[in-house]
């Protein structure tokens, strides 16, 4: 298996190397295609990519997979998603993903979705849990594994009436990207929530209940802006004001309302107005053993 991980940067200096570190010292039995996009940074970003472009092609840099090929670019784009396209455009693996420049990937990540999709090779896209870190990489909270309906996602539901997917931790497969193409760049914020959309017109979105990234909360990153952000929501995909839309609205609005033992209450309630099943995510025992299970809408 192959990964194709694209990094947009600009600017990045402060934690480039550390997002960097995260993806080439991934260990496990798979290959990596790392593409970094800078944007024309006008401080030290380009050198340190560089530097560790320099550290691949010299041997110096001790690999922990079957193999390491090392890509960047340093152009003027359209913005985040713009790079992110164009890294995708020289993608040649498998397995996709892109990490931001102030986020890293946890160790034996890469080697959790690789046994993964080769146990459950239906699977298209599947989202381990992320850990949300302050500037220093401290720990905040942790994610819980949430499961996702397709239908909702294809709503625009999470991220704007529920919970988010977080895209550190979401990986697909290359037949999927081809199928959606590329990111409509006229977003610059919620680029992500567009994808999402789109890979669910073709395939579920599994959930892994073992952690694979940290996202890294700081001022000033684009994520703060969440007045533009939920601008650019209503333009790919308009709330609608349906019978759905009020039952979940009112649903998760209760629930920050409860107090934590009702948690029984609450499935017990979730079921009776969304009649729904359990859904199938990946659990992960120890470590190592990989199954399938299934359980209601969140952890």
């Amino acid at each position: 298996m192959k990964f194709s991980i694209v990094t947009p940067v600009y600017n990045g200096e402060k934690y480039i190397s550390e997002t960097i570190e995260s993806v080439l010292s991934q260990k496990g039995d798979f290959e990596i295609e790392y593409i970094v996009v800078d944007g024309k940074s006008t401080d030290g970003t380009l050198e340190i990519i560089k530097r560790y472009n320099h550290l691949l092609q010299s041997n110096e840099y001790k690999i922990k997979c079957n193999n390491i090929s090392f890509k960047f670019i340093s152009e003027k784009d359209k913005g985040m998603y713009s790079a992110i396209n164009n890294g995708f455009s020289m993608a040649t693996g498998d397995v996709y993903a892109w990490i931001n420049s102030d986020d890293i990937y946890l160790p034996d990540a890469f080697q959790t979705i690789t046994e993964t999709l080769k146990k459950y090779p239906e699977i298209n896209w599947v989202k381990g849990t992320t850990l949300i870190s302050n500037e220093k990489l401290d720990t905040i909270k942790a994610s819980p594994c949430y499961v996702f309906n397709q239908n909702w996602i294809q709503k625009g539901v999470y991220g704007r009436n529920t919970y988010f997917i977080h895209q550190d931790s979401v990986f697909w497969k290359k037949e999927l990207w081809s199928k959606v193409s590329k990111i409509n760049e006229k977003f610059k914020l919620a680029g992500d929530y567009y994808l999402w959309t789109e890979f669910a017109k073709y395939s579920p979105l599994w959930s892994i209940n073992k952690p694979v990234s940290r996202f890294r909360k700081r001022a000033t990153q684009l994520s703060e802006d969440m007045v533009g952000y939920r601008k650019e929501q209503g333009e790919i995909n308009p709330e609608q004001k349906d019978l759905l839309t009020f039952k979940i609205k009112l649903f998760f609005w209760l629930k920050t309302k409860t107090p934590a033992f009702l948690e029984p209450t609450f499935l017990f309630l979730y079921r009776l107005l969304f009649w729904e099943r359990n859904r199938y995510y990946i659990n992960i025992e120890n470590g190592e053993h990989i199954k399938r299970k299934a359980r209601s809408y969140l952890a």
